[in-house]
């Protein structure tokens, strides 16, 4: 048997965790405790199970997870054959809008910093080193000097310069389908030299260095992208390990190994991403040996993939929940939001919705994977009580309930989890609407529902990179009152002013104390029920060795982390 273990990373760039475990019942997932950011590396074999305690209240949560890393010799050549669901609409970074296109990208296009294995912390990539002034105003980051373009039409392969950092990056603040950099706050790039620039903000900005890893904002040589125009989504040029080869839609993308790569040289010849929509087809040709590694599997191919010893899966990066109407109706009273989360047994919540341990408990508004995380707030969630929830539903004056309307996207588990509070919510006299459809139309229907004297919750999943500001600011801003991640209609001046200070200031522990703040708040007015975090899960060949399973899912094939090889 082929051993599944968790790397750890150096002292500099790891963060110190209080416990970590894996999503329930995965077969290649490993669990480890750690007192400090130097975490030995621990390892369990396939077939063997991690299940969290659900009941904890210091529990993070396992990424970065890799499987198959032997001392087998490294084997070199091949392709690699990956099965994904669905095609992607454009390779353009500035108009990306799915995972599927991502995965793709990250192995042909690269930006300044990438996230660890762990997805815990930033590492220089293109970049070398960089330097923020005191008012975070300025980021001064020296470049590789050895980073080369793969060749395209329309230049044939030459060196990255800082030129190219400032048309990119300003190329994504003023063209970006949406804000991957800041953009209010992002003003120019200075460049000094072809090895250095500075980053110049119109006004401090947290979040910005981690924005600094977005896909979006991957370094690209201007002539490709100006002598392609609207086409240059199909003809991806970047700096990446692999070079984009061949796209058939709706039927495979291949890569090649980019020959003139600064970084390690890939192990694999090549990548060919094919488009397999059903899950149980795909599990099958990862059984016969047609696929590598099948990702995104649902429902039943979870249970076949651990059956058969080849599921990967760990916690996501995101949040599942459901939230309240704060200014309209019955829940407009904080009460009522506290005793409708007393009536609810959540970890008997997330078993019934996540049959195949595609789903682990969750706590706050907030990834278990952000610096800004505490499991001390955990205990802000009231406890499992049927009769306190009776009790304080009639003491906020609704003694014999009443209807309230939970909409959601037409998936399974979204079903599952309102049919669940449907049954928990006529317990305390609670009568659920259950409005299900398309996400196209669940974002118009949450949005403009808002707007009515009605009573309704909805219930979502939200994801981000692990930056608080992409969870706390887009959930409980005024600025983003009615949108739907915030369609409650959430707004307190304090939370704003503490969201404010939260963005503004480049201290890490300053961050983290001014969000904190904001979770302990939101929590205590019980604006929603943050019930999962819902795993990513794969199929992975026996012969594939090294490959890794990270919190946001990316298809990570030749990075400073991990290399995939394949067996003859």
């Amino acid at each position: 048997m082929k051993k599944r273990q968790l790397a750890a990373l150096t002292a500099a760039l790891a963060v110190t965790i209080a416990s970590v475990s894996g999503c329930a019942g995965s077969s290649k997932t490993s669990q480890t405790t750690a007192e400090s950011a130097t975490t030995a590396a621990e390892a369990t074999t396939a077939g063997s199970t991690v299940s969290p305690d659900a009941k904890a209240t210091d529990q993070t949560l396992a990424s970065g997870i890799s499987v198959g890393k032997t001392d087998a010799e490294v084997k070199k050549g091949g392709t690699l054959v990956v099965a994904m669901p669905s095609s992607p609409r454009t390779l353009d970074p500035k108009d990306y809008s799915t995972m599927y296109e991502n995965h793709i990208m990250y192995n042909v296009a690269e930006p300044l910093y990438i996230w660890d294995q762990d997805y815990k912390s930033l590492i220089p990539n293109l970049a070398t080193d960089c330097t923020v002034s005191e008012d975070g105003l300025s980021y001064t980051i020296n470049l590789r000097d050895d980073v080369y373009f793969q060749p395209g039409k329309f230049q044939d392969g030459r060196k990255m310069t800082a030129e190219d950092v400032k048309y990119s990056l300003e190329r994504s603040k003023n063209e970006s389908s949406s804000d991957r950099i800041c953009r209010d706050f992002f003003d120019y790039v200075e460049v000094v030299n072809d090895t250095q620039v500075i980053l110049h903000m119109k006004e401090a900005a947290g979040p910005f260095m981690n924005m600094l890893a977005d896909i979006g904002n991957c370094i690209l040589p201007k002539e490709e992208v100006e002598g392609w125009g609207d086409e240059f989504g199909s003809h991806l040029i970047g700096t990446g390990p692999f070079i984009l080869d061949e796209i058939v839609t709706d039927e495979k993308v291949t890569l090649k190994k980019n020959e003139n790569y600064w970084g390690t040289e890939p192990n694999v010849d090549g990548i060919e991403f094919r488009i397999v929509s059903d899950s149980n087809q795909a599990i099958n040709a990862v059984q016969t040996g047609e696929i590598d590694i099948a990702m995104y599997l649902q429902g039943e191919s979870i249970k076949r993939a651990k059956d058969t010893g080849l599921l990967l899966q760990t916690p996501s990066s995101s949040i599942t929940f459901v939230r309240f109407n704060l200014q309209n109706g019955p829940t407009a009273n904080a009460d009522v939001r506290k005793a409708l989360t007393m009536a609810v047994d959540i970890d008997s919540l997330v078993t019934g919705i996540y049959q195949y341990g595609e789903g682990t408990r969750a706590y706050q508004p907030i990834t278990a994977y952000s610096f800004a995380y505490d499991t001390a707030y955990n205990d802000l969630v009231p406890a499992y009580d049927v009769e306190g929830a009776k009790k304080l539903l009639a003491e906020a004056g609704y003694p014999d309930g009443f209807t309230m309307t939970l909409y959601i996207g037409s998936t399974t588990y979204r079903e599952k989890m309102a049919q669940m509070l449907q049954y928990y919510w006529s317990q305390i006299g609670v009568t659920l609407d259950i409005k299900s459809s398309t996400m196209a139309d669940w974002s118009a229907a949450v949005v403009d529902s808002w707007q009515a004297d009605v009573v309704n919750s909805y219930g979502v999943s939200w994801n981000s990179n692990p930056d608080p500001y992409g969870f706390l600011e887009k959930f409980f801003s005024t600025n983003t009152v009615h949108a739907s991640s915030n369609a409650g209609g959430y707004t307190d001046e304090e939370v704003d002013t503490w969201l404010h200070e939260g963005f503004s200031q480049t201290d890490e522990a300053a961050r983290k104390e001014s969000y904190g703040k904001v979770i302990e708040k939101v929590m205590n007015d019980y604006t929603g029920i943050y019930y999962a975090y819902e795993c990513r899960n794969w199929a992975v060949s026996e012969k594939v060795h090294d490959a890794v399973l990270r919190a946001d899912t990316q298809m990570l094939v030749a990075t400073p982390f991990n290399n995939i090889w394949i067996e003859e």
